[in-house]
């Protein structure tokens, strides 16, 4: 059954907000694409296609003026969001005040009319030369601070994103998109499962042609900086299929000086929409690779016929589990 969703992306001007979408819609080149952005204009509103859902995106300007015209008429701007992303300028401690007083007055709307909207604040502008850097880390803390006594009266998660690491966005829009749904629990499993049956998985994940996660598993083990490698070689191998037109391309590489690794991704069209699911193995021994990607590949059929159970809203238990 297909239900439409409306999310809303708040927060005060110049924080990043269309950054985030342009960077959303061009995942390369990312630092070209957002110079010389203009401000949003009061709602600039656009819709796509997610899994078999449509999903209304509402991007509102943050300029002083569009703030005071949304708090003064909640019930036309504020009313039927399914799905709020605040997004705060991490490296711009004076305006904190500011920016959670908009974010309470906000939340004290919803809870007035009891909308239990999930709510995602991103700690925009979380740079890589910046992440360890005391006062961001300081600043990260403060803001948490604000939002505290709201965390044990409705569902709020906390991430960090920045253009420079366009991972970081799209995580946080996976995780914030599969809060409205689901079909999450079910792709987990999916997950899971296939990596019990496998042998030194180091990774597996899986993607809509849009680049939302809808479900991964790491080795505990893996550092940040392996999972930022495997998420590049997920972009490559991504495009590598596209343009010549294949199924499945298999690669090897390192995720460090001592970490080698055997890749392969496979897609999968499902009404209409692609799907990638990209496995990665340690390399120990040649001969165990071998065996578990051609284990994986003649696993295909299989997965695409649970991916689409998932998908379609047709899940049921056994499909997870045809020779029990």
């Amino acid at each position: 059954m297909v239900s439409d969703k409306k999310i809303a992306l708040l927060g005060l001007d110049n924080a990043g907000k269309t950054s985030i979408l342009t960077a959303m819609k061009k995942k390369f080149d990312i630092p070209k694409e957002v110079k010389g952005i203009k401000p949003t204009l009061k709602v600039e509103r656009s819709n796509f296609q997610f899994l078999n859902h449509i999903i209304y995106l509402n991007d509102f300007g943050g300029q002083k003026r569009y703030v005071n015209e949304y708090l003064s008429h909640k019930t036309r701007y504020l009313s039927s969001i399914d799905l709020l992303f605040f997004v705060v300028d991490i490296q711009d401690k004076l305006r904190f005040k500011e920016s959670y007083e908009f974010l309470n007055e906000i939340l004290d709307y919803f809870q007035e009319i009891q909308c239990n909207a999930p709510v995602i604040i991103l700690f925009h502008k979380s740079d890589p030369k910046l992440k360890n850097d005391p006062s961001i880390l300081s600043n990260q803390k403060e803001y948490e601070s604000l939002v505290r006594p709201w965390l044990e009266k409705r569902s709020i998660h906390f991430y960090n994103t920045t253009i420079y690491q366009i991972n970081t966005i799209v995580h946080a829009f996976s995780k914030g998109i599969f809060y409205l749904y689901d079909q999450n629990t079910a792709l987990q499993k999916l997950i899971d499962e296939y990596v019990e049956k496998m042998d030194n998985v180091m990774a597996l994940l899986i993607f809509e042609q849009n680049g939302i996660e809808l479900g991964s598993y790491f080795l505990d083990h893996i550092t940040l900086s392996m999972k930022k490698k495997i998420l590049t070689l997920y972009e490559i191998s991504q495009r590598r299929i596209l343009e010549e037109n294949i199924n499945t391309y298999e690669f090897s590489d390192r995720l460090d000086p001592f970490t080698k690794i055997s890749g392969t991704i496979q897609s999968f069209n499902i009404e209409g929409v692609k799907f990638y699911i990209l496995l990665i193995l340690e390399e120990h021994d040649e001969e165990i690779v071998v065996n578990q990607f051609n284990y994986f590949e003649n696993a295909h059929d299989e997965i695409q016929t649970i991916l689409r159970a998932i998908l379609l809203d047709e899940f049921e238990d056994e499909l997870l589990n045809p020779n029990d």
